[in-house]
């Protein structure tokens, strides 16, 4: 065999050794655990919450004792925060009777006194260790990562409308939704 043919028969053996190792390797099973695949598995919500506290711990520079004590009490009032939040597997307003509505209605005002009693009950617990200026800028950053959280989920196909109940709709000038 001359040079030429000899080069030319190595150089398809790699091909085909490539390829052979490229489909075995697609043909594994996808790990989710190892890093560089492209399924990873997604951190549940009690691991997000304790990712964002952590940020937010090291955002204000606090020591490693107060900022354990910070970790804890950010996820406990998630946690309870979490437990208030209505579980709708209904009608939309707009299909209900008016009873149902206003059923709702009070509901929502429940749930809202139930939200400010965790929120004042949890502003007394990080008075004990964060100065009322580091604790405004806890709350600042938390409706910071709510807006990019519910920017990204929009952006991926979320749910179509708006802000939730309450806040300024689309069109401005001062309106409300729902």
């Amino acid at each position: 065999m001359t040079y030429k043919m000899k080069y030319l028969l190595v150089a398809c053996l790699m091909v085909m050794a490539s390829t052979c190792m490229a489909m075995t390797q697609l043909q594994q099973p996808n790990d989710g655990n190892k890093p560089g695949n492209a399924q990873r598995k997604r951190p549940n919500m009690e691991q997000l919450t304790k990712m964002q506290a952590s940020r937010i711990s090291q955002s204000l520079g606090l020591d490693d004792k107060t900022s354990q004590k910070f970790i804890e009490t950010f996820c406990q009032c998630r946690k309870e925060m979490g437990a208030t939040r209505p579980h709708r597997h209904g009608k939309k307003r707009a299909e209900m009777t008016d009873a149902e509505v206003d059923k709702a209605i009070k509901a929502d005002f429940a749930q809202g006194r139930k939200i400010l009693d965790i929120r004042e009950k949890y502003y007394k617990a990080y008075s004990k260790f964060l100065t009322p200026k580091q604790i405004q800028r806890v709350y600042d950053m938390e409706r910071q990562d709510m807006q990019r959280f519910a920017k990204k989920w929009q952006q991926k196909g979320g749910k179509q409308g708006g802000p939730r109940k309450g806040g300024p709709c689309k069109g401005g000038q001062g309106q409300y939704c729902r």
